[in-house]
């Protein structure tokens, strides 16, 4: 009898056993509910950037990590201004592109309020809440305005920071681009308080640094990734009273895409902090010199171990 309830012990537990490996495969959808998340070479993702070499770059490295993470990728890049790639991302003509937050803030109408991660922040959810797109980690590359001159002229003028031209500047002359006078010049004005005896533009930023480099021009306005610094080896002055917005990029993203592909921010994500200004200058140099965007791009990401 003894042996009769164990055997009918054991047969019970065996039942029950099997019932509940049963109910955890139905709760688990047993791969044909459809709820799972689908897997990543299933979707395809439309990148798109803008024109400019640093927007390039930019893309292509997105590209590159979202088809290392398996997924299907259309590329198109260098499609315009800014303004073109927003109208596309928000009409779905592409689904994520690179964007950086002095942009962002425009497109909002906000102003910034002197913190890089609460500018960034206040974009995030006014993008998210006015177009349902999605601002995704923000790298530390700063993409602004700046005064740069040789290394020569820095020491000469004892400066390392704006404000040691105070005393100097009336006597000194300045090379920018038309952007430059209200982006650079104008800001430099207003908030370190002097003027310069002269204010030569130019049709472009990138004709500034031979004037500079030749002794015609003291200094210029430039940007601060701007691979002409590394390439004159310019001196990039500190901003000591931050007159210059900080311009950091991040990937947006379509939330229409986002929801169905959440795994996209972790693939993108891990991009974020090994992008820095010195970073960018670096890879538009080897751009500047003939290497091609797609080889820079995959070098790097192979360096940081991302591919």
């Amino acid at each position: 009898m003894a042996s009769f309830f164990y055997s009918l012990k054991a047969k019970s537990f065996a039942l029950l056993l099997v019932i509940l490996l049963l109910m955890v495969t139905a709760c688990s959808g047993g791969g044909s509910s459809g709820q799972n998340t689908p897997s990543n070479s299933s979707i395809t993702i439309t990148v798109g950037g803008q024109s400019d070499i640093e927007a390039q770059l930019l893309t292509k490295l997105y590209v590159l990590l979202l088809r290392h993470a398996g997924f299907k990728v259309v590329e198109r890049d260098a499609l315009g201004t800014d303004d073109i790639v927003f109208n596309a991302i928000n009409s779905g003509q592409i689904d994520l592109s690179p964007e950086f937050t002095a942009t962002g803030l425009t497109k909002l109408g906000l102003n910034s309020i002197g913190n890089a991660l609460q500018d960034y922040l206040q974009i995030k959810q006014g993008y998210e809440a006015k177009y349902h797109i999605t601002w995704l980690s923000m790298s530390p590359l700063n993409d602004t305005y700046g005064i740069c001159t040789t290394q020569a002229e820095a020491r000469r003028l004892g400066a390392t920071k704006i404000s040691d031209l105070a005393g100097k500047a009336a006597s000194l002359t300045i090379a920018t681009s038309s952007a430059g006078v209200k982006y650079g010049v104008n800001v430099v004005q207003s908030i370190y308080g002097f003027t310069f005896e002269k204010v030569t533009t130019y049709n472009q930023e990138a004709l500034t640094f031979p004037a500079v480099a030749s002794g015609a021009q003291n200094l210029n306005i430039c940007q601060t990734t701007d691979p002409a610094i590394s390439k004159y080896n310019f001196v990039l002055l500190q901003d000591n009273k931050d007159a210059f917005p900080t311009n950091d990029p991040a990937p947006m993203v379509r939330d229409a895409l986002l929801h169905k592909a959440p795994q996209i921010a972790t693939v993108l994500n891990k991009l974020a902090p090994f992008l820095t200004t010195q970073v960018s200058q670096q890879l538009q140099v080897q751009i500047a010199a003939g290497e091609t965007v797609t080889a820079v791009a995959t070098q790097f990401l192979q360096r940081k171990g991302l591919l």
